[in-house]
Parts: C-alpha cells; structure tokens; sequence
C-alpha cells in the first residue's frame, strides 16, 4: 500500500512540478532569447567572437531598417505621424497601459486597436514578433558592450573587491562573458533539482522511518535481542536505512535527471557557466567558477545528495525515538518544511554570486559547505544514538 501511495505522489509531483521544464518551459519572453542562443549556438559555436558580434550588430541594424521601414507605410503609423520604429518604440511604451480592457475608456481602446494594427505588420512570416527580436537583441548587444569594457563593468557597486578579482580573471582573462548560455537556464535547472529533493524528502519520509517504529510496536526489538546476532540491531537497522535513502535517491535523480538529455537543452550543457546573457536585471548572477553547465549539474546534483542523506539522518534519529506513529508523523512534518527551506536556501542560484547564503557569508563554496555540515550533524543524531542506547540496553 506504501509504495502505491509513493507512486501516485511521485506522478502528482511530476505533473505538477517536474513536467515544467519539458513541457512549458521556454514561455512568454524567454522563447526570443533562447531562439537566438539556440541560433547563435548552430552558426557560431559554444562562445562569440569579435568579428560574430559585429555579424550580429549587422544583423540587428538590417532588422531595424526593416521595422522602420514597414512603421513608415504603415497607415496608421503615419496618421500618428511615426515615421520609424524607434518614434512607434516611444509610442508604444509612453501609451502602455496595464489595466484590463473592460475598464478602459473609449480612447484607451482606441489606442490598443491602433498598438495591435501595427503590431500585425511587424509580424514576421514564421509568425515572430519583430518587437520582441529588437528588445531582446538590443539588450543582449548592451550587455556585450559592457562586458567589453571590463573596466566600466568591474566598476559596478554590486561586487566587493574581491568578487571584482576574481570575476576579472573569469571573465575577463578567460573571456568567460562570451559564453552562449541563457542564464536562466541555470535558475530553472536549480529548481528543477529542488522539486527532486523535495520529492526524495516526502518519499523517504513515507516510506523509511514507519518500518522502524512498526518493529518497535511490535516488540521485534526485544525478541531479537534474545540472540547474539540480534543485539546487533540497532547497527543493522542504521545500516539498512541509510543504504535504502542512498538507493532511493539514487533512483529518482537518477529517472528523472536523465529525462533533461531529452530536451534541446543538451546543445548548452558544454558551454561555459557565465555568459552575457545575464543582461542588467542580474548582475549578480555571474559564478567564480570555469566550469561547463554541465558540470555545474554535478555539483549541484552533489547538493541535492548532501541534503537528501542529511535529510535521512534526522528520519532515522525520529524513527529510533518515536514510540508510534503519530508522533513519528508530528515530528517529521516541521522537520521536513525545515529541510524544504534549507533546499530551496542552498539550491536556488547555487554557486552563483546571487545565492542567499553567498550573500550573508560571502564565503565561495558555501553551499558545498552547508551540504557538508549538515550531513555530518544530522548522520551523527542516530550513530549517538546507538551508541547510547547499546550501552543503556547493556546496562539493563
């Protein structure tokens, strides 16, 4: 009945949260940036040079006469005398209107008719906006252009002088910045791996620590204890549990991580870590470390193992000092919100200069640390209390 009941959480979580990224993910503005990454990746490889950029700059002036062009026969464009696509750009941001069209008035209408009309024309054949193509690009050659001038750039307030130290080798020295990877990639692949180790912490939780409050109900305990062999049991049963939460995880990273080599994301995950496609919203998503996306996963796949282990510590130390079920089931609800918590501190924009634990400590690597420290804390909760409880039961 248990594992039936893991099933049906494990397909609810998939189509509730796994199935994200293979299904729905890119969306709404980010689908413009990775057809141009995508693009860029097939023609000119893993990074840009300089004679590709200038390609690209070409590229974006012929789109932009073609914009002003259609802008300039576009009736209506003329009636509002705009005679190029930067003149309808001002329009059209000065004449954005976020309320909802049955509480526009008649001229607001009137407006949005006239935004969609020219809108339409700068439709492309295969369906693109023109507009969204400009936007993203403009902002993507601004990008360039900073990371081009590293001085400009490491002059940012964002970064301490240290974090400007390095970055500049990074970035810099090993040209780090022309690196072909939409940055939020990282951030969506992160979360992916939560919503793993979330799945892992509610599977555990069902499955591993209710076998040994059973025995205990059950006084299994005390018959194996008429034995030699059996007063080993409390090591057997330490032992046997962290092999099962081991195989247990091993198996959901294992499925579900090699469900992301059948998406298009595979072509990025040799590409460098840090890339100009942060853009200005986050200058701080940018990493100290020279490692490809892919190793990146390892590491942030070596988190979620740190944690979901920790994680099974703490159940075998509730199983040992539970003495039924409800109170097993009292125990594990806040400590697995905690550790859901602790997941989403570590994992969120792991080993990139935005991750919140980065920003409290400033210390590199600290994820890998934390994952370390609460291993060996949570571990050692039910090795103590075998020992103690061996030595206790000899006593007796």
């Amino acid at each position: 009945m248990l594992f039936l009941v893991a099933l049906l959480i494990t397909i609810v979580s998939y189509n509730i949260d796994l199935s994200f990224i293979h299904t729905y993910w890119p969306n709404g503005d980010a689908i413009p940036i990775y057809n141009h990454a995508s693009d860029w990746q097939n023609r000119f490889g893993q990074t840009l040079e300089e004679e590709e950029i200038a390609e690209i700059e070409t590229e974006y002036s012929t789109l932009i006469k073609k914009a002003d062009k259609i802008v300039s026969e576009n009736p209506i464009a003329k009636q509002l005398q705009l005679g190029k696509y930067a003149e309808f750009e001002s329009w059209y941001q000065e004449n954005a209107s976020g309320g909802a069209i049955n509480e526009m008035n008649e001229e607001e209408l009137e407006i949005v008719k006239q935004k969609d009309a020219i809108l339409k024309d700068l439709l492309e054949d295969t369906g693109d906006s023109m507009v969204s193509q400009i936007f993203v690009l403009q902002g993507l050659l601004h990008s360039m252009e900073q990371f081009d001038a590293s001085d400009i750039f490491l002059s940012n307030e964002y970064y301490t002088e240290n974090e400007k130290e390095r970055l500049s080798e990074t970035l810099f020295t090993e040209e780090g910045w022309r690196n072909i990877l939409p940055t939020e990639l990282s951030r969506t692949f992160a979360g992916y791996f939560e919503d793993i180790l979330k799945l892992f912490i509610f599977l555990s939780s069902l499955l591993i620590p209710a076998v040994f409050v059973r025995d205990r109900l059950l006084r299994v305990q005390t018959i194996q204890w008429s034995s030699r062999h059996g007063r080993k049991i409390l090591w057997t049963q330490f032992a046997s549990g962290i092999i099962a939460s081991f195989l247990l995880i091993t198996c959901i990273v294992g499925f579900f991580g090699s469900l992301l080599y059948f998406t298009d994301f595979t072509q990025y995950f040799s590409n460098g870590l840090n890339s100009f496609f942060i853009g200005n919203e986050d200058p701080l998503l940018l990493s100290f470390y020279q490692w490809t996306f892919a190793q990146w996963m390892v590491n942030v796949v070596l988190l979620v193992y740190l944690i979901g282990m920790a994680f099974s510590g703490v159940l075998l130390f509730l199983s040992q000092t539970s003495q039924h079920y409800l109170s097993l089931l009292m125990k594990i609800i806040p400590v697995g919100f905690v550790f859901i918590y602790i997941a989403n501190l570590v994992l969120k924009d792991a080993f990139y200069l935005k991750n919140e634990l980065y920003q409290w400590t400033k210390i590199p690597m600290i994820e890998i640390y934390t994952g370390i420290l609460l291993l060996v804390i949570c571990i050692s909760l039910p090795i103590i209390h075998c020992v103690r409880q061996q030595d206790k039961d000899l006593l007796n």
